[in-house]
């Protein structure tokens, strides 16, 4: 009659043991550059230069590389598709007959640059639009020429960023006087929207022109987003869940970090 309790306790102790385990969170690695200054960070911001046969347009907005696990791909933001659509006559996000090269770079070291080979979500079928729909789905995605190791792939986060959580923002700014490194800038997510998500700037006097396509990433230097644009006091972050679509949509092999 004695056993039975005790059976049923071991038995308690080891369910226990389990579900405690199964609840536990896998611990993410830092990033070991995040740790140091931002100087000292690995060269992941960069800028555009997108020629046209009539028309070549020389560091407009913000670019980076991503690490699928399985490849290196290049990554701007869908509302450069605005600036298109007034010089170039394109009604859809498709880059059309006139296209020549789109070429991303350190705005600090122009030399070190990559090539896109394809714009991989490029579409006759997908209209324009105008910021309020396009920050729903403002990311493009590029093959390249050739991989560069200068130039520092980001690591992806797949989970959503939560209401509160602090991520950072790295790039370039049109009226940045100071070239030699990029900026980054302190913000606070204030509402996510599934594909794309609000943040407070924490930063003080930031100016916004030119920001756009700038990798934002978590405290531990992975990618969460991508700067979209700005609504009244709140910026616009698009979110990786889009990213994530596009590659389940391309058939892009991805392995979480």
């Amino acid at each position: 009659m004695k056993t039975k309790p005790i059976y049923l306790l071991v038995l308690s102790v080891l369910l226990s043991v389990i579900f405690s385990g199964c609840n536990e969170k896998k611990e993410v690695a830092k990033e070991s550059w995040m740790a140091k200054p931002v100087k000292d960070w690995p060269a992941f911001a960069l800028t555009n230069d997108i020629a046209f046969t009539d028309t070549t347009f020389h560091g407009i907005a913000n670019a980076f590389l991503v690490d699928t696990g399985k490849d290196t791909l290049a990554v701007s933001c869908k509302h450069l598709f605005m600036v298109f659509e007034i010089n170039q006559g394109l009604s859809s996000i498709d880059l059309g007959p006139q296209f020549v090269s789109w070429k991303m770079y350190r705005k600090n070291r122009p030399e070190q640059q990559v090539e896109i080979k394809k714009l991989i979500n490029q579409s006759s079928n997908e209209p324009i639009g105008q910021f309020n729909t396009l920050k729903d789905r403002d990311w493009i995605l590029f093959s390249l020429q050739e991989k560069n190791k200068n130039i520092y792939p980001l690591k992806i986060r797949y989970t959503p960023v939560r209401p509160n959580e602090v991520v950072f923002a790295v790039g370039w700014g049109a009226l940045q006087k100071d070239n030699r490194y990029p900026k980054l800038i302190k913000m606070q997510c204030f509402k996510n929207m599934g594909n794309y998500f609000y943040v407070q700037t924490l930063t003080r006097n930031v100016r916004g022109e030119g920001r756009s396509g700038s990798p934002v990433i978590d405290r531990n230097g992975y990618l969460v987003g991508l700067i979209s644009g700005q609504e009244g006091k709140l910026g616009v972050i698009g979110s990786v869940a889009y990213l994530q679509q596009l590659f389940d949509k391309y058939g892009i092999s991805y392995q979480a970090q």
